[in-house]
């Protein structure tokens, strides 16, 4: 890590010219991949710095192992982001805070990230299996349509039964 402007440290530094540099988002302490500033994390891809490139640490590792010395770097200023897009990140600051201070896309293998990723994963699944709704409809011989709705709500243990049953000789128009 280097210090930087602001007693703060950057990760995966590659000089571009002079002081500017590309570089992961800074942190507090360093060796510490626990001490990211988060509130600066959540920044990325807006104009935050004193004029360096501020990325991801997959992104500044990238170009820390690519980007040889020598390489031209172009800078522009456009509404038009080009042809790869306007790159976005996942906002951290309202992430618990024992993963927050940690760069979502850190290799590294004490980043509490992936499990809390896979834990959220989890979550949303298990309550997705719990809204469910199920629908069948029943055509009979004799022109009436009946059909069935029927929803479940796993934390709540309350059910919904809906029947609706048209005659198709009282009515030609239903709404539903």
């Amino acid at each position: 890590m280097l210090r930087m402007i602001g007693d703060v440290f950057g990760h995966y530094v590659t000089q571009i010219d002079g002081n500017i540099l590309f570089h992961s988002v800074p942190y507090i302490t360093q060796g510490d991949l626990s001490s990211l500033e988060y509130w600066e994390y959540d920044k990325l891809g807006t104009k935050a710095s004193l004029g360096c490139v501020r990325l991801t640490s997959k992104d500044a590792l990238w170009i820390y192992n690519n980007v040889g010395a020598g390489t031209i770097v172009e800078f522009y200023s456009s509404s038009n982001p080009g042809p790869l897009g306007k790159p976005s990140a996942r906002k951290i600051s309202s992430a618990p805070e024992n993963v927050r201070g940690w760069d979502p896309t850190d290799s590294n293998k004490n980043n509490p990230w992936p499990k809390y990723l896979k834990q959220l994963e989890e979550e949303e699944s298990k309550e997705e299996n719990n809204n469910t709704t199920d629908t069948n409809t029943t055509v009979d011989g004799g022109n009436n349509i009946t059909d069935t709705n029927t929803t479940a709500d796993g934390d709540n243990n309350n059910s919904t039964d809906t029947n609706i049953t048209a005659d198709e000789n009282a009515s030609n128009n239903a709404t539903l």
